[in-house]
């Protein structure tokens, strides 16, 4: 019987197989592991995240700009690569938003803010918009996606983003 095919993305490196990691991939992705939160991932310096970012960029990018429009992954904010958003008012300690903190090659740390909603922080698809990244097509496919209703969330968009580990057919 013939083997499914596999939809996977795989990548041989010095004669070895390298698959993208779902736990690493959600911390691109999210800036933090969706079950454990921001505090378990394998991210902690600026450095790791910049090597991670160069080695899987062009796996994750697309897959964001197609399954999550409007959007871009965490670690295109840490690496610099898009101007982090600044918070516009310090939001309630008890609203559990999530940040992921950042060491810098000089001992700093960066926190950057995840999923704060306006007015606390201007909206990921605007303050884009307004830098010029993403464009009127894009806006249109976000606003598309947000309003596809949620079983499991009243007030969220489903999301359909799929991790590299679970393609395999």
């Amino acid at each position: 019987m013939p083997r499914a095919p596999a939809r996977i993305r795989k990548r041989f490196v010095e004669g070895q197989t390298e698959v993208l990691d779902w736990a690493l991939e959600e911390e691109l992705v999210f800036g933090a592991n969706r079950i454990l939160g921001p505090t378990f991932g394998q991210l902690h310096r600026i450095e790791d995240w910049r090597i991670a970012w160069d080695r899987w960029r062009d796996i994750v990018l697309p897959k964001v700009i197609e399954h999550r429009p409007g959007t871009r992954p965490v670690a295109a904010y840490v690496c610099g690569e898009i101007p982090r958003r600044e918070l516009r008012i310090q939001p309630p300690a008890d609203g559990n938003h999530w940040h992921v903190d950042v060491m810098t090659g000089d001992g700093q740390v960066v926190r950057h803010w995840l999923g704060v909603p306006e007015p606390f922080m201007e909206c990921e698809t605007k303050y884009l918009r307004r830098l010029g990244i993403v464009g009127a097509d894009e806006a249109r496919r976000h606003r598309k996606w947000m309003a596809t209703e949620n079983p499991d969330c009243d007030e969220c968009a489903v999301d359909t983003y799929p991790l590299e580990m679970a393609l395999h057919e």
